[in-house]
């Protein structure tokens, strides 16, 4: 389903370049399809946020033989998408993308009042008392941190009745969005096909630039970081790595899922890395779920994208925001479709980017799906390589 879903997301993507020139009124018509997509998916953040992290936290099984790889374990993938996305806000930040005018009017962004970074950050500080209502505001960051505190609180009082609801609850929104993510096709058709209608052409070239810039990112990660630790970490020949890992890397472009993968990822690490396989069953569906160096990358360069083309200008507290908002929300997360586009409304709101200036990058979603989740993946084989070395 969730490649049927991808290949007409793709569709709608190409679809909507000629229906711009051909039926430019049908397109107008249609924006009500792409208004409602990212309203519904506004309105259904919070609650994934908040299902996905509290039941991961309260279902995790420390009785495993494996217990002393978990701490090994979360600390790699942890630190490694924290390190992804800082990697690509460093680059990104460097990259001029002008303010584009033209686009600001269109999308009527002038108006945008813009929310303080203090109001989304307050859950960092000691005021606690106030997270209920900034729950209710539905702020993204303190949802995840009231999720971590909710899922530590029934792990330590093991009650299985809530974590039965809460496992009922994560399968049902987990499947509302998949079936939701069937109008993700039409919403590209129509978000993508009005921004060609209505806007500057200079954009194109700029969403161009912005696509090459994701892909060269990508690449730079997984030759400098995993090459580095590779060589040098684990002393084995990158090249041979890589070789033993392509046909999975593939598949995982191809299908653009890490769940997909699953098998053919654990089939790879236990018959040509070598890897013990009781610590690759524990290690690699741990990192389909939080492991998303390729996406946190990718949030990261979007919001500094978007936030330029729409003149914000982003503070070290906002870039700051990005990482952790990033790296938390990946807990849990990275089963639903097309996960960054869920991820990235909840980035955006939490530095006050507008949520509909998503209609500016949805487009090439797809594209760079596929080479995010090949870097998720190949994430993953080198941490368990990593815990198997040192367990």
């Amino acid at each position: 389903m969730e490649k049927r879903i991808s290949l007409l997301m793709l569709l709608g993507f190409l679809l909507a370049i000629p229906s711009s020139f051909l039926i430019p009124d049908v397109i107008i018509s249609s924006k009500i399809l792409g208004d409602l997509f990212i309203s519904t998916l506004k309105l259904v953040v919070p609650f994934i946020i908040f299902i996905s992290i509290s039941y991961s936290i309260a279902s995790f099984d420390t009785n495993t033989k494996l217990k002393k790889m978990i701490p090994l374990t979360i600390i790699l993938y942890i630190l490694s998408t924290t390190i992804s996305i800082s990697f690509s806000l460093a680059i990104s930040s460097q990259v001029n993308f002008p303010v584009n005018e033209a686009l600001i009017s269109e999308l009527n962004f002038n108006n945008f009042e813009r929310l303080d970074v203090k109001d989304s950050i307050k859950p960092l500080g000691f005021d606690l008392f106030k997270l209920p209502s900034l729950i209710l505001d539905g702020n993204p960051l303190a949802i995840m941190i009231m999720a971590i505190f909710f899922g530590i609180i029934i792990k330590i009082i093991k009650n299985s009745t809530i974590i039965k609801i809460l496992k009922k609850s994560n399968n049902f929104v987990l499947s509302s969005i998949l079936y939701f993510m069937w109008l993700a096709p039409f919403a590209i058709f129509s978000l993508f096909g009005n921004l060609l209608v209505t806007i500057d052409y200079d954009i194109l070239y700029l969403l161009l630039k912005f696509t090459l810039i994701a892909i060269a990112i990508f690449l730079s990660y997984f030759l400098l970081f995993y090459g580095s630790i590779i060589q040098f970490l684990l002393k084995e020949n990158f090249y041979k790595f890589f070789k033993n890992i392509k046909n999975t890397l593939f598949f995982a472009f191809v299908s653009s899922s890490s769940s997909a993968t699953i098998p053919l990822t654990l089939k790879t690490a236990e018959k040509n890395l070598k890897i013990n396989n009781q610590i690759s069953n524990f290690v690699i569906p741990i990192g389909a779920t939080v492991n998303m160096d390729g996406s946190a990358i990718y949030l990261g360069l979007s919001a500094v994208f978007v936030s330029n083309l729409i003149g914000l200008s982003l503070s070290f507290d906002e870039y700051l925001l990005i990482l952790v908002t990033a790296t938390i929300g990946s807990i849990g997360a990275a089963g639903v479709p097309s996960v960054a586009l869920v991820m990235m409304t909840v980035v955006f709101t939490s530095v006050g980017i507008p949520v509909e200036a998503i209609s500016l990058i949805v487009g090439v979603d797809r594209l760079l799906d596929m080479f995010r989740t090949a870097l998720n993946v190949a994430g993953d084989l080198v941490i368990t390589k990593i815990v198997d070395r040192f367990s």
